[in-house]
């Protein structure tokens, strides 16, 4: 892959977490910013980047 082609998959992947979380909020109530796992594993303390194999649970 190029550097461009790999811009626009990263840009497309964000385009589809911000989709994703409007969705949860539209289903299952509150903000889409309350399904921002970013922000879930830094209130824990964790890296969002790392596995969680138990879904956080």
């Amino acid at each position: 892959m190029t550097d461009a082609e790999i811009a626009e998959a990263k840009e497309q992947i964000q385009e589809l977490r911000e989709e994703v979380r409007e969705d949860l909020a539209e289903d299952l109530g509150g903000e889409p910013d309350d399904y921002h796992s970013e922000r879930y594993f830094r209130d824990l303390g964790g890296d969002a980047g790392e596995a969680v194999p138990d879904g956080g649970e």
